[in-house]
């Protein structure tokens, strides 16, 4: 079952009718594609809670932070650092909306290694945000109109002639776009603030 978009929203925003049924395949084979597009888009496997393992890299001397890599953070399971077991509240504290965990008390760093940081995690939404919906249905849309023409740029009726596209084209509305903005990481992932 689709999680972004319905095919009930996608047709009243097209205006047609719930009674036309001409498009229901079309727009029902859309329903997946735009649930992958935008999982993709978030970094997500999932929209629903989904548990994670990272096992992070330290590469900065006095690093206190590190971002896990998924968002956002529903809750975390466990938290070690070389091997120590760290607590949130008393060790740590995590920006879920961001993944971002942040070492307690001030002035204590993560030592540098591979794999230094292991994490275990929930992250996804507990109920998908509105907007989030409404992305969905306007990317459904946007990929219904494209079905039809695809491929073509341009065509003329007198004295008959069409060009193709370069195939440049994307599926994503602008204003879908800034949605997705709201909820995409700030930074490029595996990137770490400090």
């Amino acid at each position: 079952m689709a999680t972004f978009a319905s095919s009930v929203s996608i047709k009243r925003m097209l205006g047609i009718p719930s009674t036309v049924t001409t498009h229901d395949d079309a727009i029902s084979d859309l329903l997946d594609a735009v649930d992958q597009i935008i999982l993709d888009e978030l970094n997500l496997d999932a929209a629903a809670s989904t548990t994670y393992n990272d096992k992070l890299d330290v590469t900065e001397n006095g690093q206190s932070m590190i971002n896990t890599t998924k968002r956002p953070v529903l809750s975390v399971t466990a938290l070690t650092v070389a091997g120590t077991a760290y607590t949130e509240g008393t060790n740590y504290k995590i920006d879920k909306s961001l993944g971002m965990i942040t070492l307690m008390p001030m002035g204590n760093f993560l030592p540098i290694g591979r794999e230094t940081v292991e994490i275990t995690y929930t992250a996804g939404f507990s109920s998908v945000p509105a907007d989030l919906i409404y992305a969905g249905n306007l990317i459904g849309c946007s990929m219904f109109n494209q079905q039809s023409h695809i491929g073509f740029k341009s065509e003329k009726a007198g004295d008959y002639t069409y060009s193709l596209d370069n195939g440049s084209g994307s599926s994503i509305p602008s204003l879908a776009m800034r949605i997705l903005n709201k909820h995409r990481r700030l930074f490029a992932r595996g990137a770490t603030w400090f």
